[in-house]
């Protein structure tokens, strides 16, 4: 499905154009503000990463490692995942030590 596209027009100071184009995101400067829209969009919380990484024109994987060279954290690690991540530490040591117990007799 191809997304529809709109063109915009926009005047910069030649200063602020040398700028973007010395952030070597990439060679173009329609590329580098693409991906600045982004980053911008994918840190308010506007947009999934997914999302980001289509506005941006990069493959997905190519999207995180982009941000993460750019130290921008790309992924959340929440308190309920990580409860959950313990419970489940805690099931596999138990049958871990269930086993370890069988084995032994």
């Amino acid at each position: 499905m191809a997304i529809e596209t709109v063109g915009i027009h926009l005047d910069l100071p030649k200063d602020t154009v040398k700028l973007i184009e010395s952030l070597g995101i990439s060679k173009s400067v329609d590329k580098n503000i693409k991906q600045s829209i982004a980053i911008a969009l994918f840190i308010s919380r506007s947009v999934s990463l997914a999302r980001a990484a289509e506005i941006a024109e990069l493959p997905l994987g190519d999207f995180a490692f982009f941000l993460k060279s750019k130290k921008i954290p790309w992924g959340e690690y929440t308190e309920d995942e990580m409860l959950l991540d313990e419970l489940a530490i805690n099931d596999i040591k138990k049958e871990l030590g269930k086993n370890i117990n069988e084995n032994s007799m």
